[in-house]
C-alpha cells in the first residue's frame, strides 16, 4: 500500500474563465521556471516528454530515494499530476503537497476535488485538509505492509529484496533488505512487523520542515545508491560529489551532534580535492570511526536494466550512459562496456562486418540467451565483440579494457547478458 498523490486540476480557470486556456507546452515551461525559482536545490532531475495519448508531461525527481513526480498537461486546459511519497516519508509528503499547492496558486491552477472512487486526490488527506497527522499512519501502515512482504517472500526461500529502491538497478549487496538508507537485516524486520514506528529510520525524510537530520539523510541515500566510488570521469559525477560534500556540510553546522559518514565524506572531499579547515577535521573524525563495511552499494556489482528488455551485470563504478541512438554505454577510466540493440530500426552499420562474424570463435549459451564473440587482446588495447540473441531479439555488446589480465571479466559482462521478456 504505497502512498501516492493523484491531483487533478485546470490552468487559467479562475484568472480567465472566457478565454481558452494557455497551450500545454508554455504552460509547462513555466512550471519548471517555477520549480528552478523554488526548489532548485532540491531538484535532482527534470525532463520534458509525452504521457498518455502523447499529451506533453514533464517529470521532475527532487529527492534521491524518491521517483519522478510526473506533471502531465492535457487537452482543455487539464492538469494531472502523480507521485508516490512513501519511499521518502512523511516530511517529504508535506513538502511535495505545499510545494505543489503554491505552483498551482501562482501559475493559475484551479484543483479538482478529492474523489475516492476514481483515486483521485490525497489518500492521506493533507493536500486537502492540511492535517499532517495522517500522513505518518499511512506511511507506517505501508511500511508495514512491505515488511509483511519480505518477511512472506523470504520464508518461501526468496532473496534480493529491495525497499523503496528506484528501478533500473540491483545492487548486490549482503542484507535481507536493501533500502535507500543501507541494508536491513532480519531482526530489524521482524521488528518492524510487531511495530512499524521502530522503522522509522527507514525513511529519509519523517520530520516535516528542513532541518540537519533531512540534509544528512539526504546525503547518505546518495552515497549508498549514487556515488561511484573512484575520481570523477563525468561533469555530473562530480556535481554529485559536490552537492554530497554540501549537504553534509551544511547538516554538520546545524547539528554536530548526529552520527556523520567520516570515512565516507573524507573519500568524497579526496576525489574533489578539496583541503582546508573542514576537510582537516573530517579526517581526523574519519580516523577514530568505528569500523565496519563502508557505505556504498556501487562499491560492488550492480545489474543494469538496459534498453529494449535486456539487462547486464558490470562493476558499480563505471558511469552510465544512454544516447539518443540508442545505445548504452557504461566505462571509467580504463574499460567500457558499449550495448546496442539490433532491432526496431537500429542501424545496420553498427553490427560486425561479416569477417567480424566469422572471427566469432567464442559462444556462450544461457538459459535465455546466446550469443558469439570474438576477443582481442593486445598491448594497450583489448576488446571482446559479440552479437547476442534471445528469441527474434538481437543485440551487439562491446567490451573493451586496457589490461589483459581483465579478459575473464569482459568474458563474464559479455555472459551476464539477460533478456527479461524472455523468462
Amino acid at each position: 500500500m504505497s502512498v501516492k498523490l493523484l491531483l487533478a486540476g485546470r490552468r487559467d480557470v479562475e484568472t480567465n474563465p472566457f478565454s481558452p486556456p494557455e497551450s500545454a507546452q508554455p504552460w509547462l515551461r513555466r512550471a519548471l521556471a517555477w520549480v528552478h525559482e523554488h526548489a532548485e536545490e532540491d531538484l535532482l532531475s527534470a525532463r520534458m516528454g509525452s504521457g498518455p495519448h502523447g499529451a506533453p508531461m514533464l517529470r521532475l525527481r527532487l529527492h534521491p530515494a524518491a521517483g519522478e513526480i510526473s506533471i502531465l498537461a492535457a487537452t482543455g486546459g487539464r492538469v494531472v499530476i502523480s507521485a508516490e511519497t512513501s519511499a521518502v516519508g512523511p516530511g517529504y509528503h508535506v513538502f511535495l503537497c505545499d510545494l505543489l499547492k503554491r505552483l498551482g496558486q501562482e501559475l493559475g491552477l484551479t484543483w479538482a476535488d478529492a474523489n475516492e472512487a476514481e483515486g483521485v486526490g490525497d489518500p492521506t488527506g493533507y493536500f486537502h485538509t492540511g492535517d499532517v497527522g495522517p500522513v505518518e499512519v499511512y506511511m507506517l501502515a505501508s511500511l508495514q505492509e512491505s515488511v509483511a512482504m519480505v518477511l512472506r517472500m523470504r520464508r518461501q526461500g526468496e532473496s534480493g529484496f529491495g525497499l523503496s529502491m528506484r528501478f533500473g538497478h540491483t545492487f548486490e549487496h549482503p542484507g535481507a533488505l536493501l533500502t535507500p538508507l543501507g541494508p536491513r537485516d532480519e531482526r530489524w524486520l521482524r521488528n518492524v512487523y510487531e511495530d512499524p514506528r521502530r522503522g522509522m529510520d527507514v525513511f529519509p525524510w519523517w520530520t516535516p520542515g528542513p532541518h540537519a537530520r533531512t540534509q544528512l539523510n539526504r546525503a547518505l541515500c546518495r552515497l549508498w545508491t549514487d556515488v561511484v566510488w573512484r575520481p570523477p570521469l563525468l561533469d555530473e559525477e562530480r556535481a554529485l560529489l559536490r552537492d554530497v560534500a554540501r549537504l553534509l556540510e551544511s547538516a554538520w553546522r546545524e547539528d554536530p551532534s548526529l552520527l556523520y559518514p567520516w570515512r565516507e565524506w573524507q573519500e568524497v572531499l579526496g576525489y574533489l580535492g578539496i583541503g582546508g579547515t573542514l576537510a582537516e577535521e573530517v579526517r581526523r573524525r574519519a580516523t577514530t570511526a568505528p569500523g565496519g563495511p563502508p557505505l556504498g552499494y556501487r562499491r560492488g556489482a550492480v545489474q543494469v536494466v538496459l534498453p529494449e528488455g535486456w539487462e547486464i551485470r558490470i562493476p558499480g563504478s563505471l558511469a552510465e550512459a544512454h544516447l539518443q541512438d540508442g545505445t548504452w554505454v557504461a566505462r571509467d577510466h580504463r574499460r567500457s562496456v558499449r550495448f546496442v540493440p539490433l532491432e526496431d530500426g537500429a542501424e545496420e552499420s553498427l553490427a560486425p562486418t561479416s569477417a567480424e562474424r566469422r572471427a566469432m570463435e567464442l559462444e556462450h549459451h544461457g538459459e535465455r540467451v546466446s550469443g558469439r564473440a570474438s576477443l582481442h587482446v593486445g598491448p594497450g588495447e583489448c576488446r571482446l565483440t559479440a552479437l547476442c540473441s534471445s528469441g527474434r531479439r538481437r543485440a551487439l555488446c562491446v567490451v573493451s579494457f586496457d589490461d589483459p589480465e581483465e579478459q575473464d571479466w569482459a568474458l563474464g559482462t559479455w555472459r551476464s547478458l539477460d533478456h527479461a521478456a524472455a523468462a
